[in-house]
């Protein structure tokens, strides 16, 4: 197993590798003076990120597997929703916070609602605009307001995004959460439970029993390398201030498996 000093020299190569390319990728741009990407062709696939981002964000480079893992969560969302007598075609705003390089989204093109999509990290957002062009994407800080404006959004995912924070993002995040939602607006989170206690340490299992919120590698925020475990009694009592729990899915995020999957209203 690496060390940690291992993986946090990894995950920090890796960040300065993307922003590095976000730079190049930028003052190619500009110099040429490039125009955003047109339209997809009705039916047409769009294309791959590179492999350096499908690794950043979804810790393999495996093509197939972005692919696929994109489509699960994307039907998994369709058929959460569906259990509460919500349809996804008939939303008229949704964003995917902590979009990545679009693994998600790129399987959403087809709804008529207004997609949008936000990432901390600035390569990832500015390949998703330049190729996905059938939704609007940004780029937030790590602890900051999202540029949108209060009750923006029918439903707001976040899929492997809690799961990489740590504490002191977390209720940070779950408020700017409920900022942007409209009223009884819907969030569907994707998190770290029970399937998974067999990964923490003996004190680690003793916290999660007791409700307690787990983090390792929290100095890594937003990586893979930082991991956050939610017990499903800390979720209900901390985690969903101001929410509705609708339901609880153990290892109900088949495109993130075995993530569960949460369904929470904006009350």
């Amino acid at each position: 197993m690496r060390s940690l000093d291992s993986r946090e020299r990894e995950s920090r190569l890796l960040t300065e590798e993307c922003h590095r390319l976000a730079n190049e990728n930028h003052r190619l741009k500009t110099a040429s003076g490039a125009p955003r990407a047109p339209a997809l062709p009705t039916g047409e696939e769009p294309p791959l990120p590179p492999e350096v981002l499908r690794l950043m964000v979804a810790g393999t480079d495996d093509a197939l597997w972005f692919v696929e893992a994109g489509r699960r969560a994307a039907e998994s969302l369709t058929t959460l929703l569906a259990k509460h007598g919500v349809a996804l075609h008939q939303l008229h705003s949704i964003l995917d916070f902590g979009c990545g390089c679009g693994r998600v989204i790129r399987h959403l093109r087809h709804l008529p609602a207004e997609l949008h999509g936000c990432d901390s990290n600035p390569v990832a957002v500015e390949w998703c605009a330049d190729n996905l062009p059938f939704a609007r994407f940004a780029v937030n800080a790590l602890q900051s307001p999202l540029d949108y404006d209060a009750n923006s959004f029918d439903l707001v995912c976040a899929l492997s995004v809690f799961t990489h924070l740590p504490e002191r993002l977390q209720a940070h995040w779950m408020s700017e959460m409920r900022r942007v939602l409209k009223p009884g607006g819907l969030l569907v989170v994707s998190l770290h439970g029970d399937a998974l206690r067999g990964k923490l340490t003996r004190a680690e299992r003793a916290d999660y029993r007791a409700g307690r919120l787990v983090v390792r590698g929290g100095d890594l925020v937003g990586t893979n390398h930082c991991a956050a475990f939610h017990p499903p009694a800390f979720v209900r009592s901390d985690f969903a201030l101001g929410f509705e729990v609708l339901e609880h899915a153990p290892e109900g995020a088949t495109g993130n498996p075995p993530q569960d999957a949460w369904l929470l209203r904006k009350v």
